[in-house]
């Protein structure tokens, strides 16, 4: 089970900012779940997991193309607005439960497909989801993971994490890709399709979905500054129409089960 205290900081830090997570347009964006849909090979017949669903978007998304879809959180708002979103879709094939990502209260192989998007970065023990999102699959099922990326320069990736926690404190550590991959090869999943991105924010935009108070917000535009002339943070920030923006890298993986 996760750490009692990280798991509370997550329900309160996303049952407060629930409405401001979802209304992200990089959340909500649907040409981003058409695109995951397309790549996890999702059919008609399938069973569906996402673990850490959020806001459910993603879950629904396939709810749309399979025979049931399960999304799993822990956050209580989180899991009403996604069943009220079903409820006006009329979807009848997904279930929203609230539960421990690193206990899943399922069998082996229940899903075709697993999902996460979004989340290992807040996990303090990311295998332990992973292993469990790998227990739950079919022998020939795929995992659709997408995550931003840590730099591969340790002191970057700790400055990022610093900048990350400041403005939401469930933030654990982004991954690097080579400790993605390094962790997809430990536990027997080999990578079937990865593909990476950009995602830019204006930063007075971005702070809303964490809702940090006034000083968290002062050290983070200090720190965000501090890497403008020399990138401390791998994070590109920048100066633009006066404000400051800055760049996320992500990635997108599909893996299939090895062993």
């Amino acid at each position: 089970m996760p750490e009692t205290k990280h798991v509370d900081r997550v329900r309160e830090q996303f049952n407060r900012q629930a409405e401001a997570y979802a209304g992200m347009q990089v959340v909500r964006d649907q040409r981003m779940l058409e695109f995951l849909a397309g790549i996890s090979g999702v059919a008609r017949e399938d069973s569906v997991i996402d673990v850490a669903c959020g806001p459910g978007f993603m879950t629904m998304a396939f709810a749309e193309r399979a025979a049931r879809v399960v999304g799993v959180d822990i956050t209580d708002r989180f899991l009403e607005n996604a069943r009220a979103e079903a409820a006006r879709r009329r979807l009848t094939n997904v279930t929203f439960l609230q539960g421990d990502v690193e206990n899943l209260h399922f069998g082996p192989a229940t899903f075709r497909i697993a999902l996460c998007r979004f989340a290992f970065h807040h996990f303090p023990s990311p295998e332990r989801v992973l292993v469990e999102m790998k227990r739950v699959l079919t022998r020939d099922g795929k995992i659709v993971l997408a995550d931003m990326l840590a730099s591969e320069d340790p002191e970057k990736a700790e400055y990022q994490d610093r900048i990350e926690r400041l403005c939401d404190p469930t933030h654990a550590s982004a991954l690097s890709e080579s400790r993605f991959r390094s962790m997809f090869g430990a536990l027997g999943l080999k990578v079937a399709f990865e593909i990476k991105g950009e995602t830019s924010y204006a930063l007075k935009d971005w702070l809303r979905h964490g809702g940090p108070g006034p000083e968290a917000t002062q050290e983070i535009e200090a720190l965000m500054r501090d890497s403008i002339e020399v990138d401390r943070s791998g994070l590109q920030v920048r100066i633009e129409n006066d404000e400051i923006h800055f760049t996320h890298t992500g990635a997108t993986f599909v893996l299939s089960r090895d062993t």
